[in-house]
């Protein structure tokens, strides 16, 4: 990536734009090109100009809350060139959830699509939320539940009570100056927030994660230079655009002035097809995502002949599963990366050798810092020895938007981002992750990492997905149960289960119970969410007790 002056998003967008502006910048699943990068830079000086007009600008925040579209990222760069930190709306909320957010962030202005699946459902949840929009004229809402949100700007061309349509809010840019938005986005800096991304809620409550402009540019530049991504590439990416991961990448593509080919939403075959038909050279997504692919690769041929590599993020993924990935999918330079809301840390390259690629999650990212550390002294934990990842540079957030307790609790004084991730580095640097703190299990006095035994569950021929958590028991304190999901047509019982833990891995560590399902709870950025495993777990191991 050419290096520019100013490191902030807008004027990445407008570099490209000035050196690759006929360029296709995003492409569609069958090829055809949606934007330019000059259409996405043209498309954004709208939007800043169209949210200058409106009074919108530098110490207020905007909010989004759509699918995977091409005017999300009209909005996003916009809001970048304006000076406008900008909230990524979880298309799985529901009025408490969007409520909640748009208070904690004081959003001015809310960017909202017709819905996520159910035509209408966004509208329909934000008049709930504010009744007052059928009297309130576009620009001057005045809501007793949001006393923030002043401005609704409807993601289509219909005209909707209390909100601007999109062409309407477009209009607001005619004959605005030039001058001014190139003035407004060189006033911003890298330190200024651009966006502000809520944690994925697999703990309970999300956060506002602040992440700025500098902390974006250096994701995007170092990622597309690690994975040596250029502009003949094309990029895959099934993942929500509010996630940080799924943004990420889409800068990524932008550093590198490569095309971003993106899915409204997540389906193995359009992930397939998307590939097959733009000719995708790099694909990314989360685990579950890539045992979908692998599923319905099973069952149907695709041409991914023009695949080279990609990566898997936002939860824990198998060696067998990447494995796999490279040698089904032809992906032959895939490998592990992770990161959180909070900061991007650490990635494998295309040069790392097969076994580092599928086995660990890489290697600190240039400019990163990685240390292990024990949870109990807080010191350096030795090579090999589990305790917490913690990471410090230039990708860590600026913090919780207006929790200053919170975000001590998650950087301490140092400077070190604390993951809540145990995890283990061998002396060359190449970690492994072993499970999240709050999950490791303690049974009789015994460490156990869910990870490890969900890994190993990968490895039986049938079990296509495992889960594994602790559940509260009187005789050991805590209990190890899985939730087992089979691969397509195949029966198994807990008896034949256990048997095969039994023979291969310690006592300690099989599993004394395993539900079978059909599916998990999952965040919309496609994590599992394990707290909801342990609730369910109880409530049914309580009803079979009942049940005698």
């Amino acid at each position: 990536m050419r290096v520019i002056d100013n490191q902030t998003i807008g004027a990445l967008l407008s570099a490209q734009a000035g050196a690759r502006g006929d360029k296709p910048a995003l492409v569609d699943g069958d090829g055809k090109v949606r934007y330019t990068f000059g259409q996405l830079n043209d498309g954004a000086r709208r939007v800043a100009s169209a949210l200058l007009a409106l009074g919108a600008g530098r110490g207020e925040n905007a909010a989004i809350w759509a699918p995977n579209m091409p005017l999300y990222l009209d909005v996003a760069f916009g809001c970048a060139k304006a000076g406008v930190p900008l909230v990524m709306a979880n298309t799985n909320f529901r009025a408490y959830e969007l409520e909640q957010v748009l208070r904690q962030t004081e959003a001015a202005t809310l960017f909202v699509a017709d819905g996520a699946g159910r035509p209408g459902e966004f509208p329909e949840i934000l008049r709930e939320l504010c009744p007052e929009l059928a009297d309130a004229p576009p620009g001057r809402l005045a809501a007793a539940r949001l006393p923030h949100l002043r401005r609704v700007v409807f993601l289509g061309d219909e005209s909707r009570p209390g909100m601007f349509s999109w062409p309407e809010f477009l209009a607001l840019a005619a004959g605005a100056e030039e001058a001014r938005v190139t003035a407004c986005e060189a006033a911003v800096v890298a330190e200024d927030v651009f966006a502000i991304l809520l944690t994925s809620g697999t703990t309970g409550t999300p956060k506002g994660a602040m992440l700025t402009h500098a902390n974006f540019f250096y994701v995007a530049a170092t990622v597309s230079g690690c994975l040596g991504v250029s502009p003949g590439d094309r990029l895959c990416i099934p993942l929500p655009f509010f996630h940080a991961y799924g943004f990420g990448m889409v800068l990524t593509a932008l550093a590198a002035g490569a095309a971003v080919v993106a899915l409204d939403r997540f389906r193995a075959p359009e992930l397939l097809q998307a590939i097959e038909g733009a000719r995708c050279s790099l694909v990314f997504g989360t685990p579950t995502m890539y045992v979908a692919a692998l599923e319905e690769l099973a069952r149907r041929e695709y041409d991914l002949s023009s695949l080279r590599g990609g990566n898997t993020a936002g939860a824990f993924c198998p060696p067998e599963l990447a494995e796999a990935v490279i040698g089904r999918m032809g992906a032959r330079e895939f490998g592990v990366f992770f990161g959180m809301t909070e900061a991007y840390c650490t990635i494998n390259r295309p040069d790392d050798p097969p076994e580092r690629r599928v086995g660990t999650i890489g290697r600190a990212m240039p400019g990163m810092e990685v240390r292990v550390v024990d949870p109990r002294t807080g010191l350096e934990a030795p090579a090999g020895t589990a305790g917490e990842l913690c990471v410090r540079g230039p990708a860590v957030m600026k913090g919780y938007y207006k929790m200053p307790e919170a975000t001590a609790k998650a950087i301490d004084a140092d400077g070190w981002l604390h993951s809540g991730d145990l995890a283990r580095a061998d002396a060359d640097g190449y970690c492994v992750v072993t499970g999240r703190i709050k999950d490791l299990i303690i049974r009789g006095g015994e460490n156990i990492f869910p990870a490890e035994i969900e890994e190993f569950l990968f490895t039986h021929p049938k079990v296509a997905e495992a889960q594994v958590v602790g559940v509260p028991c009187d005789y050991y304190g805590e209990d190890v149960v899985a939730f087992v999901r089979l691969k397509d047509g195949c029966t198994a019982t807990s008896l034949e289960l256990k048997r095969y833990c039994r023979e291969r891995i310690a006592i300690i560590k099989v599993p004394a119970k395993f539900f079978f399902v059909d599916s998990y709870p999952l965040t919309a950025s496609g994590k599992v969410q394990k707290f909801r495993l342990r609730e369910l777990a109880a409530r049914m191991l309580a009803e079979e007790a009942d049940r005698g």
